[in-house]
């Protein structure tokens, strides 16, 4: 490791129970670990970790194969990674990115699930590959919804994520007892479902449920295969180190029989996506696979045109028996565990280390008079030197 750096790279994370007390700390390390290779230093922080004046960040270094506490000046780069569980978590991360005014953030967010369906369904090509959407105003419209679809609604947070608390009901047959069925994933991510004798009760207990948070329903999709278990595929989009979208990786996401999502946090599995699809559809699966590729291509610059600058999007999508492609969710903070799962050594190897690629060219454009081991000003970090660049807005 060379004792100065063309830049410096900030990753702030959640604090969760571990040595060190970091979120995805298996991602984090091979960051560290891979840094050197593209001439950048990083210090992985929790929001807390900023000093009041944004003068320091106190976080963790990898060095000599372990973790270690660590000072810093504010980065170059921000690398923001926290998901907030709480309105106090997001709080602590809005004040320390508020303070950290001058570090570059290395990606824009997205808007919640609305926002993200009012900006695509502007475009013909984008709207194609949404499911109707509406917000959820009260049990009179839930109820009429009911009415209309045979097959039910799915009812999901506007800012929820791992299928938490996601809801499919449906109104039951007078052969079936009328009624409404409901079952979901309550906010510890665990299964459940319940039978309500009338309309009004199965309503009342779906209000109750969404409570004060904010719900879209969509028609409830049949994306089963056809061993029985719900799928979607997960398309990985980054920017790599020219500053240009590309397609990482690719695989499906396969849920327990049975279960409503197919989220890996809810006990899902991944397997490679092309066999898979060439398995379901025959040599139809080929086609969907480019289909997959042109709309995930297509989507990235739309969203940044309403929401600036962005650095990755995982791309969820669904596909129905017959083939018809929904686009089901679009992530800014997208996870890289399918490609573990199923693999997929370069796509794994892509997805961790594209980050460092993207946070190089934009120091590049910072400074772009910067060269591999040329630094502008060094100064100390943890006792090391660490060359800075000039620290502005996009």
């Amino acid at each position: 490791m060379t004792e100065t750096a063309m830049g410096f790279l900030g990753i702030m994370t959640d604090r969760r129970h571990g040595n060190p007390p970091i979120a995805e700390p298996e991602f984090c390390s091979h960051l560290c670990r891979a840094a050197p290779l593209y001439d950048l230093k990083v210090l992985v922080f929790h929001p807390e970790g900023v000093a009041k004046d944004g003068a320091s960040v106190s976080g963790y270094l990898w060095q000599s194969g372990q973790w270690v506490p660590a000072q810093a000046p504010p980065p170059d780069i921000l690398y923001n990674r926290c998901f907030y569980r709480t309105p106090e978590e997001k709080q602590s991360a809005a004040a320390a990115l508020a303070v950290l005014s001058r570090s570059l953030p290395w990606s824009r967010g997205l808007p919640d699930k609305w926002g993200v369906y009012e900006i695509l369904r502007r475009s013909r090509a984008a709207a194609a590959l949404l499911p109707e959407t509406l917000v959820y105003s009260g049990r009179k419209a839930l109820g009429n919804l009911l009415a209309e679809r045979e097959y039910g609604v799915f009812l999901k947070p506007k800012t929820g994520s791992h299928g938490k608390r996601t809801l499919h009901a449906v109104l039951l047959g007078k052969r079936e007892g009328g009624g409404v069925s409901v079952r979901g994933r309550d906010r510890m991510n665990e299964p459940f479902q319940y039978v309500f004798g009338t309309l009004d009760e199965g309503l009342n207990w779906i209000h109750r449920f969404i409570g004060q948070h904010r719900y879209i329903i969509q028609p409830y999709l049949h994306l089963t295969g056809s061993g029985g278990q719900p799928f979607d595929v997960r398309v990985l989009m980054q920017k790599n180190g020219t500053g240009a979208w590309t397609l990482t990786g690719m695989a499906v996401r396969l849920g327990s029989r049975g279960s409503l999502t197919s989220n890996l946090h809810g006990g899902g599995t991944a397997v490679p996506a092309l066999p898979f699809l060439l398995a379901e559809y025959g040599a139809a699966g080929r086609d969907l696979y480019q289909e997959l590729i042109s709309a995930a291509a297509l989507l990235p610059p739309l969203l940044e045109e309403s929401c600036g600058r962005l650095g990755e999007l995982g791309l969820d999508f669904g596909i129905d028996a017959g083939g018809r492609l929904y686009l089901l969710e679009a992530n800014s903070k997208p996870g890289r565990t399918v490609f573990r799962l199923t693999g997929d050594r370069r796509a794994a190897r892509l997805a961790a280390e594209n980050p460092l690629r993207y946070a190089r060219h934009l120091i590049c454009c910072l400074h772009p008079g910067s060269k591999p081991q040329a630094a502008s000003k060094a100064v100390p970090f943890n006792g090391r030197m660490i060359s800075m660049v000039p620290k502005e807005d996009s």
